[in-house]
């Protein structure tokens, strides 16, 4: 994670989205929170993208509300409901 987090940092103006299979160890999620304040850093698990797409969920918009809830509750992992 560490790796990844360093390239974000070495590019201005950019955005992360972080999606892993086996979920966010507890280290890696705070790491993404301190990131926090100077890039946007989203982290999203596979099975509840996969749940989306089965369910033929707008990708965009799902997509979007996490970006938001990183940016406004300082959250990057923020599990969110097939109603997307």
């Amino acid at each position: 994670m560490s790796r990844h987090l360093v390239r974000v940092y070495g590019r201005s103006e950019v955005r992360a989205l972080f999606i892993s299979a086996s979920g966010f160890t507890g280290p890696a999620i705070k790491e993404c929170e301190r990131a926090l304040n100077q890039r946007v850093i989203v982290l999203g698990e596979l099975r509840e993208l996969v749940l989306l797409l089965e369910q033929e969920g707008d990708v965009a918009h799902w997509l979007r509300e996490k970006i938001r809830i990183a940016q406004l509750d300082r959250r990057p992992l923020a599990v969110l409901g097939a109603d997307f």
